[in-house]
């Protein structure tokens, strides 16, 4: 009779998980199909009533727990996804297309609390419903540090603000009972955006093993109007619980 009782539980639990993948199939196709109107509607579609919607719906969907071990493999190949080493946190941004060289950027966080709960916060700097304006760019890139004893995460993200230039930021942050938590102290402020001419390549990296990060300086030409690169790299080490210039 037990085994019995097993086999109708293991039966029961193998179609509750297929109906939850299937589910968020049938979600996923919606949001990609979403995405499509919205890229290929007019700009005051787009920014007057699609814009909005789209981030209720990608909200609504990345709500759902089932959604949190979700790869999103067929939105992936439309929109920016990164998730952290330790699966927890994961990213998911995209460029609004709303006109002009000044591009702005949609950035939503998915992250799991220690009480298990899946949440999202929106951290752009445009329409959010509770904007915090921690970024202006698609984050592209996440590497998990450990800053006083508590899991932080950093990542690198690319934009433009137009008039001829872009931008790489670095943003750290941590998750705590309130959310994200942004740490605007573990990385000199002269160094979380570098900005240079669109047609000049900025190339960041991050030797997890050394905990340096590496850059190009840039520095703006009154004469040319332009931010410039200086010939120097810069390097920045994780020190005492902050990256420190070496």
């Amino acid at each position: 009779m037990k085994i019995w009782l097993l086999i109708v539980l293991m039966g029961t639990s193998t179609i509750s998980l297929g109906a939850q993948s299937l589910d968020m199939e049938v979600l996923e196709a919606e949001l990609v199909q979403e995405f499509e109107t919205y890229r290929n509607s007019k700009y005051e579609t787009r920014y007057d009533t699609l814009r909005s919607k789209l981030r209720v719906n990608i909200e609504r969907v990345l709500s759902k727990a089932q959604s949190f071990d979700y790869t999103f493999e067929k939105l992936s190949e439309r929109i920016n996804i990164i998730q952290s080493q330790d699966k927890k946190v994961r990213l998911f941004s995209w460029d609004e297309l709303t006109g002009g060289t000044w591009h702005d950027m949609a950035v939503i966080v998915q992250y799991k609390t220690e009480d298990k709960t899946i949440k999202t916060e929106w951290i752009d700097s445009d329409i959010s419903e509770n904007p915090t304006g921690l970024t202006d760019a698609i984050q592209y890139e996440i590497h998990d540090l450990e800053i006083n004893g508590k899991p932080h995460y950093m990542c690198f993200g690319w934009g433009t603000f137009g008039a001829g230039h872009h931008h790489k930021s670095i943003l750290i942050f941590s998750i705590d009972k309130d959310g994200i938590n942004h740490c605007d102290n573990c990385i000199p402020k002269d160094y979380t955006l570098l900005q240079v001419q669109r047609a000049i390549p900025i190339k960041i990296e991050y030797n997890t093993e050394e905990k340096k990060i590496s850059f190009d300086e840039f520095k703006y030409n009154d004469d040319i109007g332009f931010y410039e690169p200086t010939g120097q790299r810069i390097q920045l080490k994780l020190k005492n619980g902050k990256f420190e210039k070496l």
